[in-house]
């Protein structure tokens, strides 16, 4: 049976022009309805969840930074924090800042970001709807190593965006690699503006969506999750039915249980969709064998 839906944000439920399609959130609400949790899943800070997951119906949870913080979508009370040690985070940022780069600081909810890497912006290949994102959320300090010294909190994400050449290269993406191979204890994944995100070691949207669910007392074979970048790939691999996006990443193709279309297409909405409350046995066209028990199935989308 499944009894939680997790879907990733950008590049997932989100369409390109930032908007969760009407198809979609009829069917997230829908599940909902029928006493399905359904938890956005995001690298986002809780501050930066768009508007439309608080205009979608049933949201209990959110979960953010990659799963570093889990937070009551409406009450905005974090429930759940798993954070970078400030002692070994200050390092690690000082070296990543020295280089061309726009490094943001995720911690309790919020987000910093320093002046003169904020002026990077114009030179990264981000959207309209992402920088006005980035800008929006983002608190603007002169500092942010002497600004987090000061405050003493334990940060739950860095997020690393990078300037492009004029031969289509990030600058100084392998040399930031490096810097964060020096560092055991965090970890790094893509995500999905083409960026680097930055945890505390075992920390991911798997993680999570894993407390969570003993929380709710949810398996993890009772959850269905749908993503499309490195940062989705470890939630993908632990649900019981991971749905990778036709715009996914190839390792993240790779490891799903399905493929649905794309997040332009109504991707999530369209697997949904023809969702079975009855019992079903198994699932069409070869794919992953499912216990004989309610589960969504989508016979309408091909897998691939």
């Amino acid at each position: 049976m499944i009894r939680l839906i997790a879907f990733d944000m950008d590049g997932t439920v989100l369409n390109d022009e930032k908007k969760i399609l009407k198809e979609t959130k009829e069917a997230l609400e829908q599940a909902a309805r029928a006493g399905i949790e359904i938890v956005p899943a995001t690298g986002r800070p809780f501050c930066g969840i768009s508007d439309e997951i608080y205009r979608l119906d049933g949201v209990r949870y959110v979960l953010t930074t990659n799963g570093a913080g889990i937070y009551e979508r409406d009450s905005k009370t974090c429930l759940y924090e798993d954070a970078i040690p400030l002692s070994a985070y200050l390092p690690m940022l000082a070296e990543v800042e020295a280089y061309d780069v726009m490094a943001d600081t995720f911690l309790k909810g919020g987000a910093l970001m320093t002046k003169r890497k904020r002026d990077l912006l114009p030179r990264m290949r981000l959207t309209k709807e992402i920088r006005d994102y980035i800008l929006s959320s983002r608190q603007v300090v002169e500092s942010q190593v002497d600004y987090l010294r000061e405050r003493g909190e334990d940060v739950e994400k860095l997020t690393i965006n990078f300037a492009y050449n004029e031969n289509g290269h990030r600058i100084d993406y392998d040399a930031v690699w490096e810097v964060l191979k020096k560092y055991p204890d965090v970890n790094a994944v893509s995500g999905g503006m083409k960026n680097i995100e930055v945890t505390k070691k075992g920390v991911s949207k798997a993680s999570g969506l894993l407390y969570l669910g003993k929380k709710l007392g949810i398996a993890p074979e009772e959850m269905m999750v749908f993503g499309d970048s490195g940062n989705d790939l470890d939630m993908i691999k632990m649900a019981g039915i991971g749905v990778a996006m036709a715009n996914a990443e190839p390792e993240v193709l790779k490891a799903a249980d399905f493929v649905t279309k794309s997040n332009n297409e109504n991707g999530v909405g369209g697997f949904l969709a023809p969702l079975s409350l009855d019992k079903r046995t198994g699932v069409s066209a070869g794919q992953k064998h499912l216990p004989d028990t309610r589960v969504f199935v989508a016979p309408a989308i091909q897998f691939f």
